[in-house]
């Protein structure tokens, strides 16, 4: 049924408007009537009351279109963060000779892709073959039905593979379109002059790899040359962003901002002070070149002799249970964020208040939240967000960035 013709619509939209702009539940003196959400969230109620939405890195991910590294900006050299690992081979794995379907037996894994979400463009005729095609004129029915399931289950895949091509062209064409007003915008107010995109983020993993991680039985994840079973596809792996004071500002672009809420996930106790391979001879931030526009050149020997180290590869120095935020975070860190060419700080004691998990290994950090844009009547706006962190105790100490959530 159309939406005009559903008599409650108007009156929907009056209880999602009211929700969204003005109900509250403070906690008052008699009892506390706040949902189990609010409890949680205290310092930002509102993310209870508001559709989230997100860019992340962690894997599976049902879309790549919504990885983290979209939405970061180059620095001017054209560096930004990338994945440093690459699968030995792509495409959908062959079934071992043992797990063949014997002839004449229903092939129930190629049913279950072929009829999967797009729906495949199946075609139901029978054809029949020429005596003399193939030599085939022989061949049982069985045989036949099975060759035309796999034929059409293979031209569904190529359907779907088209289609998601053009979906993440057109999202990425809209978020590039709209980062460039924006920084015509910021360029022209003469408050960004100073964020300019750091060169010394990089991404950090368990296995810091390249792949279509999305939880499905076609996924093409850890194929890597050390993998002692590249069947074995596991999809789970904790990927971010690491950078320290040496690293420059990480700026993004967060495509459509409405309710005026941007948080950021990030770890303190993910890193250390030789965990990032790019400023580990660095003396100052960027290496002194924030502003050199001599192109990033990511084959060179220096950039391919870089030191990668995921997370397993020194894993006890990560499951430090013992840490403290007293080793890892020094009294004179602060961390630096800009709204739209805005900065604001906050300082070590501020900073360690949301560290406070709202479930497993999750907490997050406000960057903006704004409650006269959502009291707009429009669709919202993107919103350039930059993050630095600056410490000369330990300066090359480091901290990740894996997911941001916005409304």
């Amino acid at each position: 049924l159309a939406d005009k013709y559903w008599h409650v619509g108007d009156v929907y939209k009056l209880i999602q408007n009211n929700l969204r702009t003005h109900i509250t539940t403070p906690k008052t003196e008699g009892d506390d009537v706040r949902s189990a959400c609010e409890k949680v969230f205290t310092k930002f109620p509102r993310v209870c009351r508001v559709q989230m939405h997100g860019y992340g890195m962690w894997t599976p991910q049902a879309s790549y279109d919504y990885n983290l590294l979209h939405i970061v900006k180059p620095a001017l050299n054209g560096y930004k963060p990338y994945f440093s690992l690459s699968n030995v081979y792509d495409g959908f794995d062959l079934l071992p000779y043992k797990q063949a379907i014997p002839d004449g037996e229903i092939d129930v894994h190629a049913i279950a892709i072929a009829t999967t979400t797009p729906p495949p463009d199946l075609d139901h005729s029978w054809i029949e073959e020429d005596e003399n095609d193939n030599n085939n004129s022989n061949e049982p029915q069985t045989g036949a039905t099975r060759r035309m399931l796999r034929e059409s289950s293979e031209k569904a895949f190529r359907a779907v593979a088209v289609a998601t091509d053009k979906l993440s062209f057109t999202n990425m064409e809209r978020v590039e379109n709209d980062d460039r007003t924006l920084q015509r915008k910021l360029q022209g107010s003469g408050t960004a002059s100073s964020i300019v995109p750091g060169r010394g983020w990089e991404t950090h993993a368990w296995s810091p790899v390249k792949g279509f991680c999305d939880g499905s039985a076609q996924s093409e994840c850890k194929r890597t040359a050390d993998e002692k079973c590249l069947l074995y596809g596991a999809n789970d792996n904790h990927m971010d962003l690491h950078g320290n004071s040496l690293s420059g500002w990480l700026v993004f672009t967060v495509p459509k901002v409405r309710e005026g809420i941007i948080l950021a996930r990030m770890e303190w106790w993910c890193g250390s002070e030789t965990a990032n391979s790019l400023t580990k001879d660095w003396k100052e931030v960027d290496d002194g070149k924030t502003m050199d526009t001599t192109p990033w050149n990511g084959t060179s020997s220096r950039n391919r002799n870089l030191e990668v180290t995921p997370w397993n590869a020194s894993y006890s120095r990560y499951r430090d249970l013992k840490m403290t935020p007293e080793q890892k975070v020094p009294s004179d860190f602060e961390m630096d964020y800009a709204i739209n060419g805005e900065i604001k700080t906050m300082n070590r004691e501020e900073w360690m208040k949301y560290t406070q998990e709202y479930s497993k290994n999750c907490a997050v950090w406000p960057l903006l939240n704004d409650e006269s844009m959502a009291q707009k009547d429009w669709e919202g706006e993107p919103v350039e967000v930059a993050i630095r962190f600056r410490s000369q105790k330990m300066p090359k100490q480091t901290y990740c960035i894996s997911h941001i959530y916005y409304a």
